[in-house]
């Protein structure tokens, strides 16, 4: 395989910050899991680089076998590799990948039944973190706001390569989820430390759902607070007031899919 050029390595180390991921409209993928999750799923992979000295997974040259006819393999020495690596022990593979978001209208979003919505997340790690849990737990993932950057190198670390595995769309704030939900039926479940039910009385839900749950610092402002049909918190039994968000959002999300549907 053909070894990495300079160029291709400055444009990979400029992938590090957002403004160029939205020029480029690229980002860097690093990581055995998440590169073979990005080729099985053919997600739109640029390239890849790869460096012998350091890759050791024999899945991963299987992977490249199985693409470098149809997708650009590059070699890169351990150095190279490490001068666009965002770990501090990389492992030796990383694809640069075309955005790829999905329209609120796509088939594979519409067909979900039970969404997470998060409005204004500032953590690349605990969105990447409720991504891998809705992958997980059979969930479409809305993003709406202020929100952090899907393709930010910590939230792909955290998804574990279920950004190509989960249907997720953004919208620019709370008001336009909320229409889209009404225009598709979907009940909303919002979320407060001082909402009156907690989860453990509530013994249904209904379907199509999306459970909304607000920022790390802030949570939902009180008119999206008060926009759910069911208003939830999850009871604390110890000295801390509040849950990080990616356990609270995998909280909910196993409490609506081991609960039944609401009836009649």
């Amino acid at each position: 395989m053909p070894a990495v050029s300079k160029k291709i390595l400055k444009e990979v180390r400029s992938l590090r910050q957002k403004k160029f991921r939205d020029e480029k409209q690229a980002y860097f993928a690093e990581g055995i899991a998440i590169v073979i999750s990005a080729l099985e799923n053919k997600a739109p992979v640029r390239y890849v680089i790869y460096s012998p000295e350091l890759l050791k997974s024999e899945a991963a040259y299987r992977a490249l076998s199985e693409v470098q006819d149809r997708i650009p393999c590059y070699e890169a020495g351990a150095q190279s590799f490490q001068s666009v690596s965002g770990r501090d022990n990389p492992v030796g593979i990383g694809a640069v990948v075309s955005y790829h978001d999905i329209s609120p209208e796509s088939p594979g979003l519409l067909a979900c039944r039970t969404f997470v919505a998060l409005d204004s997340v500032r953590s690349p790690g605990n969105l990447g973190t409720v991504i891998r849990t809705a992958d997980c737990l059979g969930f479409g993932v809305l993003i709406c706001g202020e929100s952090t950057d899907q393709y930010h190198p910590e939230c792909m670390r955290a998804s574990m390569g279920a950004l190509y595995t989960v249907p997720i769309a953004r919208f620019n704030a709370a008001g336009a989820l909320r229409q889209w939900c009404g225009k598709h039926g979907v009940s909303i479940v919002t979320t407060s430390s001082k909402a009156k039910d907690d989860i453990t009385q509530v013994s249904a839900y209904p379907r199509p759902v999306a459970v909304l749950l607000g920022s790390e610092g802030t949570g939902l402002s009180h008119d999206v607070l008060e926009s759910g049909e069911l208003q939830v918190r999850i009871p604390m039994y110890g000295a801390s007031t509040s849950f990080n968000l990616a356990v609270a959002a995998g909280i909910l999300m196993y409490d609506i899919v081991t609960k039944p549907e609401v009836q009649g």
